[in-house]
């Protein structure tokens, strides 16, 4: 645990992007929600580019808790200027919607669950951000948190990143 932390507090810190992006690289303006295959998960959703998609299971009732800096380290799957809905790839089941977060930007949802990236996921099928904190956790296509097993979350404001 000493460990991940060292390496959140370490992208808290480095990282200067805000996922104003369209949350990791959307193609064309568009958010497109697939699915991906990831070792020890099996199938989850993720981006355009096959990068896991995540949820932060404090998030609840509409309420968007990751904003500032925890942006930095969690960029939001974001619609770009002029897209109005986002697109489901082959597999992806769930109803995709969108919410306004508090900086005005347009957060695409998975079966109501506001979707981010990891940024500590370097490559496609990665899926290092799973379970951070007991409350970062990937979706799989029928809208479950993976790997969560009913486990109790920690403190919505637990390591200081404002969630």
């Amino acid at each position: 645990m000493v460990v991940v932390g060292a390496v959140l507090l370490a992208a808290c810190g480095g990282k200067g992007t805000t996922g104003t992006s369209g949350g990791g690289g959307t193609p064309a303006g568009h958010a497109t929600v697939d699915t991906s295959s990831v070792s020890d998960l099996g199938t989850v959703i993720a981006n355009a580019q096959g990068f896991t998609l995540y949820h932060l299971k404090t998030e609840v009732g509409g309420k968007i808790a990751c904003t500032g800096s925890c942006t930095s380290v969690w960029p939001p799957l974001l619609l770009s200027s002029g897209s109005t809905s986002p697109t489901a790839g082959p597999g992806v089941t769930g109803h995709l919607a969108t919410i306004t977060r508090p900086d005005g930007g347009i957060q695409v949802t998975y079966d109501g669950l506001p979707l981010y990236r990891y940024s500590g996921d370097g490559a496609a099928g990665q899926a290092n951000g799973q379970g951070i904190q007991n409350v970062w956790f990937a979706i799989t296509p029928s809208g479950a948190l993976a790997g969560a097993g009913g486990a109790g979350g920690s403190s919505p404001t637990s390591g200081g990143y404002g969630y």
